[in-house]
Formats: structure tokens, sequence, C-alpha cells
């Protein structure tokens, strides 16, 4: 019985390290292609007012640019009630810096829905038992790569991008709380949340490249039907495995989410883990726009340039497990957001995306060391400080990713219209430097009840026949 428990176990990490490595392959895939896409359509509508302007004598607005160039001094006295003065006029006014506002909010509804979307995926896991939950997380995640497949203006995209926050919201909960319940050793349920934060790494790996080669190679198709092939495997998947149904799994009650918010400790971990993420956040909507701006990157380099942050994200999630637990979860979420606050000031002093690769391999390493030192601290928490049902704690932990990713993106555009794009950066990394003290206070949090966590464990051993024999 405990040889199958563990190879339950096993397979359960598995199934949460491949969802989430989907669910941020689809996160990140979209994150160079969105930017292209909304500036192709701008410059199809600049074609098209062109051509009504009856200046077609030039194939496309690339031509036009071309020949428009060639006499800047003709072009200058030209009157702007001519075809050519509307052209240029058109042509002059149109700045990829101007899609900042557009791709920020596209790229933060994500996470504005999934604001919503959190609390409630964490009270129904409490209820109804985390593998309904993932599994229905996982079926809309499945949905929202199929209306990306068949997007073609911003009203799809947005509705894709809404629908996976959705998704997101239950099966990044759900597999993170079942994990915390399957795993009750804190060194063990270290290991597995760092591995299964793994495939979050993975998919950010992956899916910035994937989303940006596939597109310029292929079509914009391309990444969201091979992703959804690779979701339709893992509901299956699920089902040989979990065996999802729909009935009340968990027989205690949680602590209430309202009591989990009022708890000091548990703030500033969520803290920590939402001004981490926002240095991304942040990053994702505007770097892709600046480096088209500023260093007149190719298509492919808007998803390559995110490949340091996600190797660094990668080392750190996966390998910082279980360090963070001998070294102390407080120093290295303390000394992380530190090295993010440093990485954050030099990105905007770099002149080609080469000088970008250590930064943003510095920005991701600090976020992903900061993910796998919170993540098992905030069960150990409840386990210690509460009652031991994970879904609301982790519904917080969401909600802190989703306020960096929902407000981040949204304002970031307008942060970099109004002081720029180096003031934005220096800006969250004095926010990060500023916050890290606190830290300091996860170094030994009071316990309260401590030997509730053991009975509880006991009681929901009776609950899991699959693992009784632990």
């Amino acid at each position: 019985m405990l040889s199958q428990a563990k190879t339950s176990r096993v397979s359960i990490l598995v199934l949460v390290f491949y969802t989430n490595m989907l669910d941020n392959l689809l996160l990140t895939a979209v994150v160079p292609v969105i930017p292209e896409i909304l500036i192709d359509l701008d410059k199809k509508t600049l074609e098209d007012t062109i051509r009504q302007e009856h200046y077609s004598n030039y194939i496309n607005v690339t031509d036009t640019v071309f020949i428009l160039n060639q006499d800047v001094k003709q072009l200058n006295n030209v009157t702007s009630g001519t075809n050519i003065g509307l052209a240029k006029r058109l042509l002059m006014s149109f700045s990829a810096v101007d899609e900042n506002s557009r791709v920020g909010w596209l790229l933060s509804s994500k996470a504005l829905i999934q604001i919503i979307a959190n609390p409630i995926a964490g009270m129904l896991c409490n209820r109804f038992g985390y593998p309904i939950l993932l599994f229905i997380g996982t079926n809309t995640l499945l949905l929202s790569s199929l209306i990306y497949i068949f997007a073609a203006s911003l009203v799809p995209l947005l509705l894709a991008r809404c629908i996976q926050g959705i998704g997101s919201a239950a099966s990044t909960i759900a597999g993170m709380s079942l994990l915390a319940d399957r795993y009750q050793d804190d060194k063990d349920r270290s290991r597995a949340m760092g591995m299964a934060m793994g495939g979050s790494a993975l998919g950010v790996v992956v899916g910035y490249p994937f989303g940006g080669f596939l597109y310029t190679y292929s079509s914009k198709y391309t990444p969201f039907v091979t992703i959804a092939t690779f979701v339709v495997l893992d509901i299956v998947l699920q089902l040989v495995i979990l065996r999802p149904t729909l009935h009340q799994k968990l027989t205690i009650v949680g602590t209430p989410l309202h009591r989990l918010v009022r708890d000091p400790y548990i703030l500033v971990a969520a803290g920590a883990v939402m001004l981490t993420t926002t240095a991304m956040a942040t990053l994702e909507p505007t770097v892709p726009i600046w480096i088209i701006d500023k260093m007149h990157a190719q298509k492919w380099q808007l998803g390559l340039v995110f490949l340091p942050d996600s190797i660094g994200y990668f080392v750190g999630a996966n390998f910082f497990g279980v360090v963070a637990k001998r070294m102390g979860r407080w120093v290295c979420s303390l000394c992380s957001m530190l090295l993010i606050g440093i990485c954050l000031s030099l990105v905007p002093l770099a002149s080609s995306v080469t000088e970008l690769i250590l930064p943003h391999f510095g920005l991701g390493l600090g976020l992903g060391v900061t993910d796998a030192a919170i993540m098992p601290l905030l069960a150990l928490l409840v386990d210690t400080r509460h009652v031991a049902v994970y879904g609301s704690v982790y519904a917080i932990a969401q909600l802190a990713v989703c306020l960096a990713y929902g407000i981040g993106p949204s304002i970031a555009g307008q942060i970099v219209k109004l002081v720029g794009f180096s003031w934005l950066m220096w800006g969250i990394a004095i926010i990060n430097i500023a916050f890290s003290p606190l830290c300091i206070l996860l170094r030994d949090p009071p316990l309260k009840d401590e030997n509730k966590p053991i009975l509880e464990s006991l009681e929901k051993m009776d609950n899991y026949s699959d693992i009784k024999s632990e």
C-alpha cells in the first residue's frame, strides 16, 4: 500500500507539472505574437486609408515608407491637403510605442478576470475537492486555445485571454492544493512544489520562443493548434489518473478566506509574490515594444528576449525549493527581491538585445526562487496556524499574482507615456528593494495549536484511502 500511495503521488505530481506547463505555455506564447498582430492590424488599416485617398500607386505601407523617405525635404514642403501629405501624416503618426496601452490591457485582461475567479475557485476546491476543479480548469484552457486559433481581431483575442484566466484560476489553485494535501511532510512538500513550479517555468521557457518562432516561420495559428493538442492529452491523463467526479471530497471545514487575509504572515508572503511578479508583469507588454522602437528588433527576437527570464525562473523554481528550506525561506525571499531590484535597474541601460540577457536572467531567477520559497511556506502557515485545507490560501497566492498581472500591464503603458520606460523600471526596482526587509517577519512565525495539524492529517487520511498507509 505504501508503494502504491507513493506511485499515486508521483503520478499526481507529474500531472500537475504538465498542467502548469501548458497553462504557462499558453500564457507566454501569445506575448511576442500579440504586439505584432496589433501592429499588423494598424498597418492594414493605414493601407486601406491611404488607398481610399487614391494613393494607390504603392503596394503596401512598407513601400510607401521607402518612397516617402527618399526625399524628406520635398515631403516637408508638401501641403497637408494633398494625397501624399495625408499619407505622410498618417505614417509619421504611427509608432510602435503607441501599442503599449492596448497590448498592456490585452495581456492584463487574464489577470483581471482571474482576480475575480481565484476566490471562487478556492471556495469550490474546499467544497468539491481538488481533482474536479483541476479537470474543469484544464477544459477551460482548451476552450481558450481554440478561440486563439480563430481570433482575427482584438475582441476574440481579449475573449480568449479572459477565458484562460478562469481556467488558470481553477487549475493552478487545485493543482497546488492537491500537492499540499498529498505531501504532508514539509521537506517532501517543498521538493514536490518546486518540481510542479518547474512545470510553470518550463512553459515560460518554451512559451516565448515557441510563440515567436512559430508565428514568424509558420503562422499565428500553429502555436495554438499545438497547445490545444497537448491540452487534450492532459484531459485524457486526468480522466485516467484522477477520475474526477463532482461530489464533496473534503469533510473538514477550512479556515475562511477573510481570516487568512488578516494573517500578517500570509500577507507578507503574498506581498513578496505580488511585487516580484509585478516586475515580470510590466516587462512583458513594454519590453517588446521598447526593443522594436529603440533597437529595431526582428520578430524572432521578440520571443528570444524573454528566454533568459524563463531559464532563470526554471533554475530558481526547480532547484531552490529544498535549498530555501535549508537556508531559510525568508532569506531567499529577501535576497531575491534585492536581486530583482538590481536587475530592473539595469534593463533600461541596455543598448542592444544582447545586453538584456544578464538582467533578464537575474529577474527570472529572483522570481523563481521567491516562488520556490513562498509556495510551500504558505501551506506550512496554514498547517501550523489554521486548518489544513489549502484551497483558500492558494487562492490568496494566485490573487497576488493576478493583481501583479492585472495592474502591472494595464498601467505600464500609461506610465511609459508619462515618465518613460526607464523610470517605470526604476520605480518598480525601488518598491521591491523597499519591501524586502519585511521578509524578516517570515523567519519564525508563531504557531497556533501545534498539535492541530497532526490530528487533522490523521483525519484526512481517513478520507483518502490511497494514502492511509502513509
